[in-house]
């Protein structure tokens, strides 16, 4: 009976092993961040890490998500919001003297049904918003701050 039951759990270990392989290799060894940081390389110190692979595939599903994601949470400031026949003409107007007065601030119009809307920046934080709005208040009075998917942030900030 013993010798049954190990018979049964090595074959099912042989034929769930490919299975187990595969879920291991989540993506190569020159772009795997915890490959990269365990590779010995001379003049820096040895890196080893532990953890149960199931870790892994949660680091890698999680990178994976992030890639789909069209931009990160943050910050805009919305400087119109108007509906009506003229509302699409109005935006426009609004957008196009925003940027005449601030060039280096990025600027979106949306149509979010029935609503035209203009909103600008990008900002991680809701303080680097505040920074902002102060100087944009002044022009555009009914200017607010929301919460919105911003683009990525370059680098070079």
């Amino acid at each position: 009976m013993k010798n049954y039951t190990r018979l049964i759990y090595s074959i099912l270990f042989l034929l769930l092993l490919p299975v187990i392989h595969s879920y291991s290799q989540v993506s190569s060894a020159d772009t795997d961040i915890l490959s990269r940081i365990e590779k010995n390389e001379p003049g820096s110190g040895d890196v080893i890490i532990s953890q149960d692979i199931r870790v892994n595939n949660l680091i890698y599903n999680h990178i994976e998500q992030n890639k789909r994601k069209a931009g990160v949470p943050g910050y805009r400031i919305r400087i119109f919001n108007d509906i009506g026949s003229d509302a699409r003409e109005n935006s426009q107007k609004v957008k196009a003297d925003f940027f005449d007065k601030f060039p280096d601030i990025p600027v979106y119009r949306e149509y979010d049904n029935p609503y035209f809307k203009v909103y600008v920046g990008d900002f991680r934080t809701k303080i680097d918003a505040m920074k902002k709005f102060k100087r944009i208040k002044h022009y555009f009075p009914a200017a607010f701050i929301v919460p919105d998917e911003i683009n990525y942030p370059s680098f070079e900030e």
